[in-house]
């Protein structure tokens, strides 16, 4: 029997449609993985930010586990260029949402932070981007929503960009009102810088 191979996603792979732009992806289950900690990156070669992860004692990080065919795996790794795959330890995985817990031979990967490589720059945190991410959790709930802003790092200013987005797998969609309205209510000095940088 071939291994299962899944993907922790806890940015743009958290979104279905986006995570399907680039190979084929399972149905995804809600998790919160236990000593990862997500912060806003900006790399080098982007100018913008992206969400990355680190090993942190005592972080916890939400985001989705969807199953990858292991033939997929390196147009993941194509699109995620920016950090490295390493495999997740099982133990630190808590499921949310009534998901079913994933066989003990599974091997879960996850791509963390590889700022050494890379190197960082200051740059936006670009609102096409963002929205992606955050559709991406309204597809699971408004608490794993909630969970997503409170558990990153690095909230600073960001770009609205979405008439012409900086991005590349933008999403055109309807909901730019309630998602503005969700950012002002949990992060109000960082939204307003954004509301004076459009």
């Amino acid at each position: 029997m071939n291994k299962q191979h899944y993907i922790f996603g806890y940015g743009s792979l958290i979104n279905s449609t986006s995570r399907r732009l680039t190979g084929i992806a399972g149905d995804s289950l809600a998790v919160r993985v236990q000593g990862l900690e997500r912060t806003w990156v900006g790399w080098k070669d982007m100018g913008m930010r992206a969400v990355a992860a680190r090993p942190m004692l005592g972080a916890c990080c939400n985001g989705v586990l969807f199953e990858v065919p292991e033939s997929e795996l390196e147009k993941f790794d194509a699109r995620e260029h920016h950090y490295i795959r390493v495999q997740l330890d099982l133990a630190q995985v808590e499921y949310l949402e009534g998901a079913q817990a994933l066989s003990v031979n599974a091997q879960v990967w996850v791509y963390l932070y590889n700022h050494q490589e890379q190197g960082l720059i200051s740059a936006p945190i670009v609102q096409s981007y963002l929205d992606v991410i955050l559709l991406g959790c309204q597809e699971i709930s408004p608490q794993f929503t909630l969970e997503f802003i409170q558990y990153t790092l690095n909230w600073e200013y960001w770009h609205n960009d979405r008439h012409q987005p900086v991005y590349p797998r933008p999403q055109s969609h309807t909901e730019a009102e309630q998602l503005d309205q969700l950012m002002a209510q949990q992060l109000p000095q960082a939204f307003t810088l954004r509301r004076l940088a459009p």
